[in-house]
């Protein structure tokens, strides 16, 4: 029960921003996170925002350590998902344990915005690799990628960060 109503507050807080917005739990002072709420409140509402149930919205949380997401992190592998952690001073990847999105959504947050091209020089990865990383990105709403062209019948997008300090 508990759980539902939480939810239904951050719903709430989500659709109070603007479309570009982002929202960030944070759970200083908890000393407990449970694998039930994590997922009826913080993953189920992640599913939403990937889904497309908040257009433009996104949702961070931020942590004193990585011990307390744990079993967020599980709830979010559990439904495919992933979202971006602030557990100190670092953005970490929490749910999809893929260690090459983690290394492609790093540099994008260092870089705060770049290209799929740059993105596969830097990586050292044929573009269509770099193209794949990117687009899993996008579809969980990790990063933003906005249009500025194309290359034949190809949409040319320059990509974004969506971390917001």
């Amino acid at each position: 029960m508990e759980g539902r109503r939480a939810q239904k507050e951050l719903v709430t807080a989500l659709h109070a921003l603007p479309e570009d917005g982002q929202l960030m739990v944070v759970l200083d002072g908890v000393d407990v996170l449970s694998g039930s709420f994590a997922d009826e409140v913080l993953a189920k509402t992640v599913q939403e925002v990937v889904g497309g149930m908040h257009p433009g919205r996104t949702l961070v949380v931020r942590s004193p350590s990585r011990e307390l997401v744990g079993d967020l992190e599980h709830k979010l592998e559990r439904r495919k998902l992933a979202m971006l952690g602030r557990i100190d001073s670092n953005w970490v990847l929490l749910g999809a344990d893929i260690p090459a999105l983690a290394e492609t959504l790093a540099l994008i947050i260092e870089r705060q915005h770049t290209t799929t091209k740059a993105l596969a020089e830097t990586l050292e990865l044929p573009m269509n690799t770099c193209a794949n990383r990117v687009a899993r990105l996008a579809d969980l709403h990790l990063i933003q990628r906005v249009p500025v062209g194309r290359k034949g019948r190809q949409p040319v997008y320059e990509l974004h960060s969506i971390v917001k300090d």
